[in-house]
């Protein structure tokens, strides 16, 4: 009896655990309540999730339609159109405080087209050129405090003289 009540849990045990383990993050959106939580913050932050708001948190399969997500500070995270469970279109993001850090397009989940950077001091950060998802074409990067600018020009993703 012991044997059978053992190979039981051990093989319940060992279900679960796989289980877990297979979880694709990129499958899923998360939600605290009726509020769409940007992931990066979430993987970062989770651990200091206040108790009444983790026991609203919900991981649901990502859905087409216009997107809104937050930070955990309740700052915009980012805003865009899913369609076909990937980023899709004109997307914008934020830093945690409330400035902007990212614009551009994208297709089919993959940059795009000119992207913008910038710094959480809300100085530019960067202009560069993406072509399905690798770099293509220059790129200006400033430092942080915009005085000084480097230019590089990339050809499918590599650094081309």
């Amino acid at each position: 009896m012991k044997k059978i009540f053992f190979t039981l849990t051990f093989t319940m045990f060992c279900f679960l655990n796989m289980f877990s383990q297979n979880i694709n993050m990129d499958d899923y959106e998360i939600y605290i309540g009726e509020t769409l939580i940007g992931k990066s913050d979430f993987l970062k932050n989770a651990q200091n999730i206040p108790t009444d708001k983790s026991q609203k948190l919900e991981f649901k399969p990502i859905t087409d339609g216009s997107k809104t997500a937050y930070f955990l500070n309740g700052n915009i995270f980012s805003k865009g159109e899913i369609k076909n469970h990937k980023e899709n279109g004109q997307w914008e993001f934020w830093h945690s405080n409330g400035k902007k850090a990212r614009e551009g397009e994208f297709i089919d989940g993959k940059p795009n087209g000119t992207h913008k950077y910038w710094y959480e001091n809300g100085q530019l950060r960067g202009i560069g050129n993406w072509k399905n998802g690798i770099y293509d074409g220059p790129w200006e990067m400033y430092n942080e405090n915009g005085k000084e600018k480097v230019i590089q020009n990339y050809k499918d993703g590599k650094l081309s003289e």
